[in-house]
């Protein structure tokens, strides 16, 4: 711990520099932005490449990153539905999860659709591709200021060209915008910036549900700061952008913390993942455990000695501190497969530990050894890089069989598309299973299926009926319900799950109504035509009361 406070300025020192008078302000603002744009285009090249050149770009991984077609969904039915949704604009989803993640990506997708006129869903993926190099671009400028050009010109290297960085800043999930908005936070911060860096610090924890914890603690490190004079902006702002987040959490879902509620607390003592921990997964708790340790030492030694960079050192070791600890010690060790590592999970945290290692190599090494180190540190770093190459076997392993997977989504999609637009179907509902995100893509981008025709089966008669409340021991009542739910959405068109009993006995109670259109060989959902007889308005409220709704 000694050789810390020598390979880090302390704040005191950083003050210093920075209250120093600039006279060749403009050439150093010049300066900058040479340096942005340079990094910026070397960043973009390895994640457009294998964007573009080695995957398909309408394939972010079905079976495996399953959640990009979500947030597709959530951002499309936002757009077709949600925003001019009777009782004012909402984010809308046919799983019930539109405030599970956050308001920010689909909103800011909603933005993209409307200005590109595409729903195409490489628009997620060149999205997340964006902010993606935005991290790399706001670290290279955070590790300039406290290590040099030459350490910053590592750290950059390492985050542009991690397997794991390039493979999930193009997957279209939500991380790089989360991490984006909070480094930006610490780069507003140690410009002296506290309105701005509270503002991003807000909007991140609109963007990913662990933000709310990254976000609170950087404002809680900042303010540990002797920089008094941009605490109260800092403050103010972040509270009022995360007070009026909660304010619309509250009014949409009853719980003004959902999405932190949901993702961590709750899930934490296993009330969202059922699933038993395997020996297997088990065995993983020891080497979470380790790092775990590791990182708690590293983030307290950060809060104690506070030197100029301890708000990057805060949340770099912060991330280590969350990722160890909620997969290592809560219900979600259930949820470990082999290739966790290689996820979104663990992508920036491998940044982290690549910028110390340059840091190491690239800074404190010649001050220590002299220029001569300087060769020696830069042959290690690449070195090092060289080795994390092979994380593109695993990568392979994984993301490469899910294109036969996307290939039988889209097949399966055009021929449910090509059924709903024939007469008397077209133009009318599409009741459809809630849990096919990647079907409602193919149906809306190459079946001809608006999303304001789709009907979700998750909201079904069923779904409200009392705990005990069979369908078999009041087959009239729940029949009546059945009929009263197809005529008020308007569904000629259902596609029904296998083997669910529910849907099976009202197609043998009420056999009129329903003749098979046909099965969808990769769902196995069967796809009925609907043609029910409309009920009185007197029969359906007699129906609701007798149900309990």
């Amino acid at each position: 711990m000694k050789v810390l406070p020598r390979i880090l300025p302390t704040e005191d020192e950083e003050d210093l520099h920075l209250d120093e008078p600039a006279p060749g302000a403009v050439r150093l603002a010049r300066d900058g932005l040479i340096w942005t744009a340079a990094i910026a285009i070397g960043a973009s090249i390895p994640r457009l490449l294998y964007l573009f050149g080695f995957t398909d770009p309408e394939n972010p991984g079905l079976g495996a990153y399953n959640d990009v077609w979500h947030h597709w969904q959530i951002a499309y039915l936002t757009q077709e539905i949600g925003l001019s949704a009777p009782g004012g604009p909402r984010l809308w989803d046919l799983k019930g999860l539109e405030y599970f993640w956050g308001v920010l990506h689909p909103l800011l997708m909603v933005g993209v659709f409307d200005v590109t006129g595409s729903i195409d869903i490489v628009l997620n993926r060149l999205v997340s591709l964006v902010f993606g190099v935005a991290v790399v671009v706001l670290l290279f400028h955070i590790v300039r200021r406290y290590w040099g050009t030459r350490t910053a010109l590592g750290a950059a290297l390492v985050a542009s060209l991690l397997p794991t960085s390039v493979m999930n800043d193009t997957s279209g999930m939500l991380e790089p915008l989360g991490v984006a908005l909070c480094l930006f936070g610490i780069w507003a911060w140690q410009a002296r910036g506290g309105f701005s860096s509270g503002l991003a610090l807000g909007l991140a924890t609109m963007a990913r549900a662990e933000a709310w914890i990254f976000s609170l603690g950087l404002v809680v490190a900042a303010l540990l700061s002797k920089v008094s004079r941009q605490r109260l902006p800092l403050g103010v702002a972040f509270g009022a952008v995360t007070l009026l987040y909660m304010k619309v959490l509250l009014d949409q879902t009853g719980n003004p913390i959902y999405p932190l509620w949901w993702n961590f607390i709750a899930n934490a003592v296993g009330k969202w993942e059922y699933t038993p921990i395997t020996s297997g997964q088990a065995e993983v708790r020891p080497v979470l455990g380790v790092l775990l340790m590791a990182a708690l030492i590293g983030l307290a030694w950060s809060l104690w000695k506070r030197p100029a960079s301890y708000m990057l050192l805060t949340y770099g070791f912060g991330y280590l501190v969350f990722v160890a600890g909620m997969l290592g010690f809560t219900s979600y060790l259930a949820s470990w497969v082999w290739w966790m590592p290689i996820t979104r999970v663990f992508a920036f945290p491998y940044v982290f530990a690549g910028t110390l290692v340059a840091v190491v190599l690239l800074w404190w090494l010649p001050r220590r050894f002299g220029k001569r180190a300087v060769p020696v540190g830069w042959a290690a770093l690449i070195a090092a890089l060289f080795v994390a190459q092979l994380a593109w076997i695993p990568i392979a392993k994984v993301f490469g069989p899910t294109e036969a997977n996307w290939k039988a989504t889209l097949a399966a999609s055009r021929q449910l598309g090509a059924w709903y637009n024939q007469p008397p179907y077209q133009g009318h509902a599409l009741a459809v299973p809630s849990d096919r995100p990647d079907v409602t893509y193919g149906l809306a981008r190459y079946g001809s299926v608006e999303g304001k025709h789709l009907v979700s089966e998750m909201y079904d008669p069923f779904y409200y009926l009392p705990a005990g409340y069979k369908y078999q021991d009041h087959q009239q009542v729940v029949s009546t319900l059945i009929q009263c739910w197809l005529t008020k959405t308007d569904t000629r068109l259902i596609a029904m799950p296998p083997n669910n009993k529910d849907y099976e006995l009202a197609r043998a109670l009420n056999p009129d109504w329903f003749v098979l259109v046909g099965t969808m060989s990769e769902t196995q959902w069967l796809v009925y035509g609907v043609s029910v007889p409309t009920p009185t308005r007197a029969a359906c409220d007699q129906a609701s009361r007798e149900a309990g709704h």
